[in-house]
């Protein structure tokens, strides 16, 4: 705001000068022109930002630019080209910065100036732009313009930015910066539906830390997500960059591995179980702690994402039910 409002007051500072030589306006004219440009830009950038609420400070300085925009179209006895082209830029910028609201507030102040303005002078009407007005104009209509459209392009790219990120921390787990059920489940869609369309082996892992629940009622939650977070450092860097390390709740990963046959997945699996086997995660060595895994190829049966997950949760209860600490595949 700061930077527009000072380019904009600047531009504007040549068409009204014109006007008011033209015109034979008193000198206190001129000084209150050169204040406006010049020196409000800053203090209104000093005003909203020592404000408890800049952004409400700054509506009220928008206000205020409305106001001295009636003031000077009255001043400039409504000569045609600049009255119309300040005014247009002050009502956009007010729908830019605060929407319809701002603007009728803008568009109320700006006529109430204007109108006290133009009845204490006597009503002079002067519509007429001599080319040296319409020099001094062009400057604003152009320059003015274009800098808008660069910040309007600007402000667009950072807020593509900002939903990107918004979209990528809501597919994360917001512990351990690992894909979230929503995220996996997104991708397990689109791969099943490649392989309605291809003859090839992916694979999804369903993995459980053994006795997760005894490490947090014995050292408590602060371990418990000490210990989740190495895990999932360990899918990280065990899988591939094709894969989707995700945790799907509580001490439950899963890995969706694209093109990925039977044996592969075995091997993935077990340097998992050799990574986490050597884990100094625990405050003493009192318990061991191993991995339980279920691993599910998908098939042409399977219609939606349930149905695999079912499949990988199944043969992890399978791995359970075995005596944990080992791999199931079915």
């Amino acid at each position: 705001m700061y930077l527009m409002r000072t380019l904009g007051t600047l531009l504007c500072f040549f068409p009204i000068l014109s006007v008011l030589i033209e015109l034979h306006r008193p000198f206190w004219l001129f000084i209150l022109l050169a204040i406006n440009a010049f020196i409000w830009p800053v203090v209104a950038y000093l005003r909203a930002k020592n404000a408890a609420l800049p952004l409400e400070k700054e509506h009220h300085n928008l206000v205020f630019d409305a106001a001295a925009g009636g003031f000077w179209i009255a001043v400039m006895a409504v000569s045609l080209l600049p009255s119309v082209v300040i005014a247009t830029i002050l009502m956009s910028d007010r729908v830019s910065a605060g929407g319809f609201p701002l603007l009728r507030k803008g568009v109320a102040v700006m006529l109430g100036a204007f109108a006290i303005t133009w009845v204490a002078l006597g009503l002079p009407f002067v519509p007429a732009v001599s080319p040296k007005t319409l020099y001094a104009t062009l400057p604003l209509i152009a320059i003015y313009v274009f800098a808008l459209s660069v910040l309007t392009n600007s402000i667009a790219r950072k807020l593509r930015q900002n939903s990107r990120e918004l979209e990528r921390i809501a597919m994360m787990d917001p512990l351990l910066d690992i894909a979230n059920r929503r995220l996996l489940e997104q991708r397990i869609e689109f791969e099943l539906i490649k392989l309605r369309h291809n003859s090839h082996s992916s694979v999804l892992m369903f993995i459980d830390i053994d006795n997760f629940k005894e490490v947090n009622d014995r050292f408590g939650h602060e371990v418990g997500d000490s210990l989740l977070v190495t895990v999932s450092q360990i899918l990280h860097v065990a899988t591939r960059k094709t894969d989707t390390p995700a945790r799907l709740g509580g001490d439950e990963f899963v890995i969706l591995l694209p093109d990925t046959p039977d044996e592969e997945a075995r091997h993935i699996a077990r340097r998992i179980m050799e990574a986490v086997s050597v884990m100094t995660v625990l405050p003493d060595n009192s318990l061991s702690l191993t991995l339980s895994i279920g691993i599910a190829q998908a098939t042409k049966e399977m219609l939606s994402s349930t149905d695999w997950l079912k499949a990988a949760d199944d043969a992890l209860y399978q791995a359970k039910r075995e005596g944990k600490n080992r791999i199931y595949a079915h």
